[in-house]
């Protein structure tokens, strides 16, 4: 009786020491699914630092056009309404070691704000993401009389 206890306890140790093919295969499976879930957020993260590169190209050339409008002549600076956008191409590193060249529209306008005091100028900067998204930037300023102090 004892011998036949120990051949059933080391049949039932020999069936517990390794995996089935079943566990193995359902293992092999969920690593998979993982591996696709985590390439799906490598790709996102890849997408999401090119607009953010395309979003600070943008504000560069937004404050770049104001601080020109700004150096400007106080008569330079009559109000007006939008002006008519004006493309500026720039080359945008493409986050793979390379650059790509990127088109951008800028458009401002002039307002006075207390008449031949200060004028707030606005500027709008437009452009289109390659997977066709339009997007765009704006910035403000106020420029005071300097002249007429």
């Amino acid at each position: 009786m004892a011998e036949l206890m120990q051949k059933a306890a080391a049949k039932q140790t020999r069936r517990q020491a390794g995996f089935s093919l079943i566990e193995v295969t359902i293992a092999f499976t969920i690593l998979g699914v993982g591996l696709l879930a985590l390439a799906g957020a490598q790709l996102r993260a890849l997408q999401g630092n090119q607009s953010g590169r395309h979003l600070s190209q943008g504000a560069l050339i937004a404050q770049n056009q104001l601080e020109q409008l700004v150096g400007s002549s106080w008569t330079a600076l009559a109000p007006t309404a939008w002006t008519a956008p004006v493309t500026l191409s720039t080359n945008v590193d493409d986050g793979r070691g390379g650059t790509v060249e990127q088109a951008y529209t800028a458009s401002w306008q002039i307002q006075d704000v207390i008449s031949d005091e200060t004028r707030s100028i606005d500027i709008r900067i437009n452009w289109t993401e390659p997977d066709g998204r339009a997007r765009s930037v704006a910035a403000t300023t106020l420029r005071f009389n300097r002249e007429n102090l």
